[in-house]
């Protein structure tokens, strides 16, 4: 057993960690073409074990990589460090406010949550093509849009708030009123990093420019960087630079 699965299993216990040769080979690739062998999976159930799981990868020096659907054509989705399955939990779909919000764990599939939206008309903004497998965490990460929804109705615009996990294992949740003030004292140093990044984008009126013509078009290649013109609080950019991150 390597040090990094017995760090795993001492703060995840057994059940959620294997190395097994079945469970590596099986997840070690994605619809892609690539094959990337994972040193652990870990089965995650919730949050904290998220957190726990990021947080020992963290100290071992080894790279997260975030699994759902597995339904990527690029690769994003498999992993040669510890690769977390939220798959298998993480389905929980509640909708609020007659069908206008919904809350959904990112193991849930695009047309599980339309179809608890169906009885009220509504669907999600985001249209992949997959939407039968693809799950919400990789409509996130991979700010998906599909056909249909253009700039208006994709991820990035839709986005209420979402809960995220950081390396050093904090937990923000994003749609919290105190948020932004959780952010500063838990990650002083990440808040005012964001903070400069901010003011250094819209300090340069070239930069700017550039920015608001990409996104004024269908843009899913990287960061939604537009978050930094587009969003005043720390917290909100760091939400906002999570939808396109694809898993980073």
């Amino acid at each position: 057993m390597s040090p990094l699965v017995d760090a795993l299993r001492q703060a995840l216990g057994d059940d959620p960690v294997s190395d097994r040769a079945i469970d590596v080979s099986r997840l070690a690739h994605d619809a892609s073409h690539y094959l990337l062998r994972p040193q652990a999976v870990v089965l995650a159930r919730e949050t904290a074990e998220v957190a726990r799981a990021v947080a020992v990868a963290k100290a071992h020096g080894a790279g997260v990589t975030f699994r759902s659907g597995g339904t990527s054509l690029s690769g994003q989705s498999s992993g040669s460090g510890v690769l977390i399955d939220t798959r298998r939990g993480f389905r929980d779909i509640e909708v609020l406010d007659g069908g206008a919000r919904v809350r959904c764990q990112p193991g849930a599939t695009v047309r599980a949550v339309n179809a608890q939206l169906a009885p009220f008309g509504r669907i999600l903004g985001p249209d992949p093509a997959s939407e039968i497998a693809c799950t919400i965490g990789g409509v996130v990460a991979n700010n998906s849009s599909g056909m249909a929804c253009g700039t208006t109705q994709n991820t990035y615009r839709t986005l209420a708030g979402l809960e995220l996990v950081l390396l050093s294992g904090t937990v923000i949740d994003s749609a919290a009123p105190d948020a932004d003030a959780h952010l500063k004292a838990a990650e002083p140093e990440l808040w005012r990093g964001l903070a400069e990044l901010r003011d250094r984008v819209r300090g340069n009126a070239e930069s700017v420019r550039t920015i608001e013509h990409q996104f004024s078009m269908k843009n899913t290649m990287g960061y939604g960087i537009n978050s930094f013109v587009d969003h005043d609080e720390p917290v909100q950019i760091l939400a906002h630079l999570m939808v396109g991150s694809e898993g980073t």
